[in-house]
């Protein structure tokens, strides 16, 4: 009884360390959770570990939004966050491997801890290769917006009310492109277009140019990028929106596969024309965008008469044009996703976007 007990007791503990390792390893954000757990409720309190349990608290609570965000666009912050405490009221941030290093003085203000570490944070871990070619305005405008939102959906809410207080109002309020260009990203970050399209272009277009002699010549082009997509943004059902940007370095285009009416007369092939168009002008990827559509299924009984009409929520037009594509050798899928946004109407819906490639 005993020789089978045993291994069986040691599998189970094996198989639990590797699936936590194989956690760990997926979400490292956890392990500042359990640290900042552990110096709250478990250890000794000293001024050391009250400064490890802010620290922690901090750390763990900007990596998990940082994650989301870069699992809605790769690689825009592709660094986490640790901080040092010093007895000084200078705050300094600098990138250590995978890290920004954020060396700041522990204040009683538990508010004024959270919202220096973040701004000290963000504008040395978004777009890390993109901060020489995209116009600093622009710059500036993304890193405001970011703060206010890892603030926001970090459940900081007094750290929010905080930095709106001290530093957004007042700086947007005297500063009126500033205050022109984050009304730009959040109408563009309304439609799901902020990170899944305008940062993961400013991103290629970093890594495409980064060191080079090259990357302050595109200051203007990143701002007509940014202008496009507000176009698109702002675009009411009907409007004879531009829907491909073919600049020097920034090549796509935007395929809205939502009408019905397109779809019941010409079927899926219009959409597939229309990226052989776009590839046609220039365009190096293409976003194949669709909203879900309520569609009608006849329940029959054997006779053939209808019985029931089932209603549910399909991509079934955009699940057909991504089966052609399968056929076209000039494109590959490089990622699909599915999220919750705002359409062109202002109305709530679930959409769905693959990105399309083309290969040279």
């Amino acid at each position: 009884m005993m020789i089978i007990v045993i291994p069986s007791v040691l599998f189970v503990i094996i198989l639990l360390l590797i699936s936590s390792f194989i956690y760990i390893i997926k979400n490292p954000e956890k392990l500042d959770k359990w640290s900042y757990l552990y110096s709250k409720y478990l250890a000794h309190k000293t001024e050391k570990n009250e400064r490890n349990i802010i620290s922690k608290n901090i750390d763990y609570k900007i990596s998990s939004v940082t994650k989301r965000l870069n699992q809605e666009s790769e690689g825009i912050i592709p660094f986490g966050l640790r901080i040092k405490w010093i007895d000084t009221d200078k705050i300094d941030s600098y990138v250590q491997k995978d890290e920004v290093i954020v060396i700041m003085k522990r204040e009683d203000n538990c508010d004024k801890n959270i919202v220096d570490a973040c701004m000290a944070f963000v504008p040395k871990a978004t777009l890390p290769k993109s901060r020489n070619c995209v116009d600093p305005q622009i710059l500036k405008s993304i890193d405001t917006f970011m703060v206010k939102s890892i603030l926001n959906n970090g459940n900081y809410d007094s750290a929010y009310n905080y930095y709106m207080n001290r530093f957004y109002n007042p700086v947007v309020s005297a500063d009126g492109l500033l205050n022109t260009y984050l009304e730009t990203i959040k109408e563009i970050d309304a439609i799901g277009f902020f990170t899944r399209i305008l940062l993961e272009e400013y991103r290629r277009l970093g890594n495409k140019l980064y060191g080079t002699a090259e990357e302050q010549l595109f200051f203007k082009e990143s701002v007509d990028f940014l202008n496009f997509l507000k176009n698109l943004a702002t675009r009411k059902p009907g409007d004879n929106t531009q829907l491909a940007f073919i600049g020097d370095r920034i090549k796509i285009a935007i395929v809205y596969v939502a009408k019905r009416t397109t779809y019941y007369f010409v079927g899926s092939d219009a959409y597939v024309s229309r990226i052989d168009k776009d590839i046609k002008l220039g365009a190096q990827r293409i976003f194949l965008l669709s909203y879900s559509q309520f569609f009608e299924e006849s329940i029959e009984d054997k006779q053939g008469f209808v019985i029931a009409v089932k209603r549910r929520k399909e991509f079934i037009t955009l699940n057909e044009v991504e089966e052609k594509m399968k056929e076209n050798d000039q494109v590959r899928i490089i990622k699909k996703q599915k999220y919750q946004t705002k359409d062109v109407s202002g109305n709530k819906r679930s959409a769905k976007y693959i990105i399309y490639e083309v290969i040279k």
